[in-house]
């Protein structure tokens, strides 16, 4: 059993990553993802910074008619925290099931930022564009991890 742990969590891992991001979320093209690693409170804080920069950031997603952002926290948006979100002008090509599979949860999103638009009515703190991908960021497995014991070599 000791043994068949740690090919079990590589089993598990590469399951989790599967090819069909499509499936997932939306990734049209694949491939390198370019844009510069941010977090959303880089944008909101200084978002002349950022303005017209593709930008790969972490958020939680909310989808709906003239609603469509990406919340600093799961929060903000339980509680219409608005200044702490971003718009997102979502791809016209993505699928219905592509936009379920991303809606209400933790996504990995790459687009272009603009610092002085700011979504329906004004109300965000900036909006993305020309969105190349978003895809659902994974849960850390939930549980206690216990690391395999180490392995002793044997004495002949």
């Amino acid at each position: 059993m000791k043994r068949a742990l740690p090919l079990l969590l590589i089993v598990f891992f590469l399951n989790s990553h599967r090819a069909d991001s499509q499936a997932r979320g939306y990734y049209p093209k694949g491939g390198p993802d370019m844009g510069e690693e941010v977090s959303l409170i880089q944008l909101i804080a200084n978002p002349d910074a950022y303005d017209g920069k593709r930008v790969r950031v972490l958020g939680y997603l909310h989808l709906e008619f003239e609603g469509d952002e990406i919340y600093l926290h799961r929060e903000d948006f339980d509680y219409s925290i608005m200044k702490d979100a971003i718009w997102i002008n979502m791809p016209t090509d993505i699928t219905t099931v592509q936009r379920k599979a991303i809606n209400d949860r933790y996504v990995i999103c790459t687009a272009i930022f603009r610092s002085h638009r700011h979504g329906h009515m004004g109300m965000s703190s900036g909006e993305f564009d020309e969105v190349t991908r978003i895809e659902p960021w994974p849960r850390r497995p939930t549980g206690p991890f216990t690391p395999p014991p180490p392995q002793r070599k044997k004495v002949k």
